[in-house]
Parts: structure tokens; sequence; C-alpha cells
């Protein structure tokens, strides 16, 4: 490959570019702020109430907003400007967090059923919020830089996770809780002065703020474009049905396989989730290492991982100790946050900017409602079947959804390089 098309791609220009690195600060401080609150707030419910039930309604009530609000959130970031978008978001949790400082203070009890809605209204906030991040990357960033942008910001989110699990168990239990959400305050406020840096492209502004077709319209062009979309369209029915086995990861589900299979704890379910996100950051720093290929490649990419997904779920599933268990959850790291960039960066190179706010929302409320469905499900199956049995099942729709991403053609032949983004007709996409 020539010089100049190796410097098309390296990774130093986005980093010069000031305006990205503040979108990247803003994700990283409130991915940090959400996962922290809510990884404190699972502990001390666990803490206070003793029930896995209870717990798990947190899982439940940052679930339910995106399923519910999902269609509302892609038209509001396709109409409005991202920037002001994220600004006003962050602006609700700010305020939803300050009530629940308030909530927090006095003799130290959790009001479960008033921080359920606050986790709901935080969890809300994010719809837009998240979309309006994603779609806002091209904007900021040339098309051929779409891949690195993508692998810097997947591996913040999942420092920052990592951090979330490692520091919030070790703060529950030293600090209280309404200083921790002080704190998660303060983070939120850093992330408001940080978005208001960001200088969107004018020209940009104008196309995301200026759309004057009817909110109707504007919902049922976004699902016409979905449908007829020969990338958007297979990679969301793949996420969809991946978020069935996805229900296998829930922490109910893990402890109950680390207590059950491997007879060990909770802090022995912590050493997978940490192995796992170690795994997440090192095949984050891959994807911008092979960035040339993730332009070339990405749907053999997809492929490739969702099978490789299906056999390491198959192989933690087969697990006899907890250290084969951590081992297994590493591996299931890299390949996973490689595919996670490579789907993120056929979105933003192959949809129309007007279109991709929509699609981005469209796929969340997919992923939520099936992740949402699967957890309470596989929880309700553990009673009645052996642990290893289920994630057995899982490692088997996997390898299903890298069977069905093999069968598309157009998926499994894209190339970024080459793809030039299709204009919208009145139906919502060009036929």
């Amino acid at each position: 490959m020539s010089s100049v098309q190796d410097s098309a791609i390296s990774p130093v220009p986005m980093l010069r570019n000031r305006h990205f690195l503040f979108l990247w600060f803003v994700n990283l401080t409130t991915t940090l702020a959400i996962e922290l609150f809510t990884v404190t707030i699972l502990v001390a419910i666990f803490k206070q109430t003793d029930s896995t039930l209870q717990a798990a309604g947190t899982m439940v009530f940052r679930t339910l907003p995106a399923f519910l609000l999902g269609p509302i959130a892609g038209v509001s970031v396709d109409r409005f400007p991202r920037k002001n978008v994220i600004i006003t978001m962050d602006l609700i949790r700010l305020v939803l967090i300050g009530i629940a400082i308030r909530f927090l203070q006095g003799d130290g009890k959790v009001p479960v059923a008033g921080i359920y809605l606050i986790l709901a209204g935080l969890s809300a906030a994010d719809v837009f919020h998240r979309p309006a991040r994603l779609a806002l990357i091209p904007s900021l960033v040339s098309q051929k830089q779409l891949v690195s942008a993508n692998s810097f910001i997947l591996v913040s989110c999942q420092i920052a996770m990592a951090i979330s699990y490692t520091v919030g168990g070790w703060l529950i239990l030293t600090v209280p809780l309404h200083h921790i959400a002080l704190g998660v305050a303060v983070l939120f406020i850093t992330s408001i002065l940080t978005a208001l840096l960001i200088n969107v492209p004018k020209l940009q502004e104008k196309e995301d703020g200026s759309e004057k077709e009817s909110f109707r319209y504007s919902l049922i062009s976004g699902w016409n474009y979905l449908r007829l979309h020969p990338i958007a369209r297979p990679l969301t029915v793949m996420e969809t049905v991946e978020h069935l086995p996805h229900g296998i990861w829930t922490g109910a589900l893990m402890l109950a396989f680390t207590a059950k299979a491997l007879q060990g704890d909770a802090s022995d379910w912590g050493y997978q989730v940490t192995g796992y996100f170690t795994g997440m950051i090192i095949g984050s720093l891959g994807a911008l290492a092979i960035s040339d290929w993730l332009n070339r490649y990405p749907g053999r990419i997809i492929v490739v991982n969702a099978c490789a997904t299906g056999l390491l779920t198959l192989a933690f599933a087969s697990s006899q100790t907890v250290w084969m268990a951590v081992a297994w959850a590493f591996v299931f790291g890299p390949p996973n946050a490689v595919r996670d960039v490579a789907q993120d960066s056929l979105l933003q190179g192959t949809v129309e900017e007007g279109q991709l706010g929509r699609v981005y929302a469209t796929r969340e409320m997919l992923r939520n409602a099936m992740f949402m469905f699967a957890g309470i499900f596989f929880a309700w199956l553990s009673d009645f079947v052996p642990i290893r049995m289920i994630y057995v099942a899982g490692g088997v729709i996997y390898m299903m959804t890298g069977f069905y991403a093999l069968g598309n053609k157009a998926l499994r032949e894209s190339k970024m390089d080459n793809f030039i983004r299709p204009i919208e007709n009145k139906n919502g996409v060009k036929p």
C-alpha cells in the first residue's frame, strides 16, 4: 500500500482534530458517569434488599426507555442540531442526578422505586444522547478516518466501563452513595462544558437542523430507509438477533454460572468481567492497528467475528474452573471490539447523514428490547435448565447469526473504500 494511502487512514490527523477530541471526551465522561452510577446503585440495592430480582430491576429500567422512545429519538436527532441534543440531554441528566442526591441523603437507605425512575430517566436521555454522539462522528472526521475514530472512542468506553465495575464496587463500600452521586454530577457538568466547545461544520448543522418534514413522514421515511438499505438492514437484523444470546451475559446469569457451574462467588464473577473489558480494550487498540483491513473488508470481518463469538461462547460454557472462565472471557473481548468498530464504521460510512440518527435509534430500540426480553427469559429458564446448557444455546444462536451474515452478499462483500452513499428519494432511499 502506498504512503499516500497510509497517511489517509493514519489516526494521527484525527487526533489533531480538537473538535473530534471534544466529542471523544464527552463520550468518555458520560459513559463513566452513567456506568459508575448504575454499578454503585445495583450493588447498593442488592446489599440493602438481598434480592437478585430487585437488583436486576436496574437492567430493566435502563433498557425499557430505548424500546419506548427509539423512534422519537431517531427523528429528533435527525431534525435538530446534534450538538444541541447532546447538551440538552446532559442537562436533563444533571437535574436527575441532583434529584438522586436529595433522595440518597439521610439514613443511607436507597429508595428503590424512586431510584428505578431516575435510572429510567437517565436511560431515556441516553436514547437521544448516544445516537446524536455516533451520528456526529462523520461530521467531524473524514470517511477514511471513521474506523480510527470509532476504535478510539470504543477503547475509551471500555476503559470507562472497566473503571466503573472495578472502582464502583470498592467505592460503595467506602464512600456514601450521595457523595458518589455528587461525583457523577461533576462528570456531567464537565461533559456539558466540553460539548459547548465542539464546532460542527455550519453546512452540516444546517442540514441536520433545517428538516421541515412532518414528524410522521420523518418516522415513516426512516423505517423505509432502513428496510431498503442493503447494509443497514442486514446489520440491524443481525445485531437484534445477537442480543438474544447477549442476554446470557447479564450480571445475574453470569453470577449464576459462576456459582452453579464453577463453585465461585461474586469476586470470581468480577474477575471474569474485568477479563472481558481488558480484552475489549486490547481489541479496540487492535482495530486501530488493522484499520486498513477494516476499511477494505468490514463485511468479512463481521462474518468471521460473529462465528468466532459463537465458538468462544461454547468454549466458555465448557469452563471447569474460574480461571478458565476468566481466560475465555478475556479472549472473547478482542473479536467483539473489532466487530463493533466495523459495524459502526459501516453504518456511518454508508448511511445518509440525514437518516443516520434514525438508523442508530431504531437499532438501539430493537437491540434493547431483545436484550431486556432475553435477560428476563434466561434468568427464568436457569431455574429449570442446567446453566451450562443456557450458554451452549447462546453459542449456537451466535453461530446462526454468523451464517446469516455469510449468506448476505451485500454485507459479506461490503467495502467502505468503494462505497458511495445513496441519495434519498421520497421513499427514503435510492433504488
